[in-house]
């Protein structure tokens, strides 16, 4: 089964690994910072274009001036996703907060929490450590096969010759 495996195969096989993981992660990098450039001042929808300057200021007055956080951090639903709800765009996660002087109560984006964040790479480890065992596994089981294979011939070669 690994018999075609040669060593400038696992070579090129690991540096296309490599070439990727590094992808990812640039890729990663690069989105991570364009979020946290949203977050903060949001491009303008065809709603807030038709709006006047009141409403767009009621809309977004945590940009402005002091605010308390009334809910944490959540996913927001589905269907809040898919109804391109302007602060589940970003991030897909909103907070409720409170803008102190004008007294009004508003969802804004926010980052994804640290906990989600370490709740998915602790799960994406466990994965990746499961797939390490199995290959693992399955090496040690090719490479035990494989001896019995080569003493088997060797026995019957002795056989062979001694006939």
């Amino acid at each position: 089964m690994f018999d075609f495996i040669t060593r400038r195969r696992l070579i090129i096989f690991l540096a296309a690994i490599l070439f990727v993981t590094i992808s990812i992660l640039f890729i990663v990098h690069i989105r991570s910072t364009t979020i946290s450039q949203i977050i903060p001042s949001f491009t303008p929808t065809s709603s807030s274009i038709n709006s006047t300057d009141e409403e767009k200021s009621t809309d977004k007055c945590y940009l402005n001036e002091p605010f308390d956080v009334l809910t944490s951090c959540r996913r927001c639903r589905s269907y809040e996703q898919r109804a391109h709800a302007t602060d589940c765009l970003p991030t897909g996660y909103r907070e409720f907060v409170f803008c102190s002087k004008s007294n009004i109560k508003v969802y804004r984006p926010c980052a994804i929490p640290i906990r989600i964040q370490k709740e998915r790479f602790w799960y994406f480890e466990g994965i990746v450590f499961i797939i390490a065992l199995l290959s693992t596994t399955s090496v040690y089981l090719r490479q035990k096969s494989l001896n019995k294979q080569m003493v088997e011939k060797i026995k019957r070669q002795i056989e062979i010759s001694e006939e």
